[in-house]
């Protein structure tokens, strides 16, 4: 039978990967740079936390939970920071963020080169 602890850090590890899973999907999904950074930097970072605290409990021990502390805190510290530089560096860069105008010219993008390539077909 598990133990009161190994059950609390598995589950803190279990939601921790779920954010982070949470992370990936918005890197993949989102449209542009910032709507990503927003979705992983929130995400990633909560993970990380719950997947730190899930070894200070399974490891136990206040040199080890000093550590994992320390660890956290620059976790806390170092991931939104990172998000916020790479969004400022695209605004500086003049990268526009995504609006639904964006979408619905690459739909009629598409459509004009779909037509141009069934009209090319028949000829």
């Amino acid at each position: 039978m598990a133990t009161p602890g190994t059950l609390a850090a598995v589950s803190l590890l279990v939601v921790g990967l779920a954010f982070t899973l949470v992370a990936v999907v918005g890197l993949f999904r989102l449209p542009d740079v910032y709507t990503r950074a927003h979705a992983t930097s929130k995400s990633e970072t909560l993970g990380a936390l719950l997947a730190l605290a899930a070894a200070a409990v399974a490891f136990g021990g206040a040199t080890t939970t000093a550590k994992v502390a320390v660890l956290a805190l620059f976790v806390l510290v170092t991931s939104p920071t990172a998000a916020h530089a790479i969004v400022r560096s695209a605004d500086d860069q003049g990268i526009p963020p995504w609006t639904r105008e964006h979408a619905d010219r690459a739909t009629d993008r598409e459509t004009e080169s779909d037509r141009a390539g069934s009209r090319g077909e028949r000829q």
